[in-house]
């Protein structure tokens, strides 16, 4: 097996990471409105963060941006490394379903279900389009 960059992947993970964190509270912002208040106990937070999934269509987009970012994470790990970029595209994303495996405490929904189902082909995507930006030399 061809060595893998695994700088490279661990910074297109923790980019990977900090781009889903900003978007996830961008969303959870933009759909709590007025409902987010400053001076909030934890437990009246997680009741916000409830009625705002409850009520909203915040967790379709969520899933959105979290799809988005592992194409993304997966192109920056393989622009990152400059070689074989499928090989590196499949490090980020079974990083990714470790990192989903474990975040999930147990609690598998069909969400968590359907990021473990997808993230290796769009982790291989994201590969696949860095190297059509890569020359041949380093593919």
């Amino acid at each position: 097996m061809p060595p893998i960059n695994f700088i490279a992947v661990a910074m297109a993970f923790a980019a990977e990471f900090v781009v889903d964190w900003l978007s996830q509270m961008f969303l959870l912002v933009m759909f709590a409105g007025d409902r987010l208040r400053d001076q909030m106990s934890q437990d009246e937070y997680r009741a916000m963060v409830q009625n705002v999934l409850d009520t909203t269509a915040l967790e379709p987009w969520a899933m959105a941006c979290g799809l988005a970012t592992t194409v993304g994470g997966a192109y920056l790990a393989a622009r990152i490394a400059k070689r074989i970029p499928y090989y590196h595209g499949l490090a980020m994303g079974i990083v990714s379903i470790v990192y989903i495996v474990v975040s999930s405490l147990g609690s598998f929904t069909w969400q968590t279900w359907l990021g473990i189902l997808v993230t290796i082909p769009l982790s291989l995507y994201g590969a696949h389009l860095a190297r059509r930006q890569m020359p041949a030399e380093m593919q």
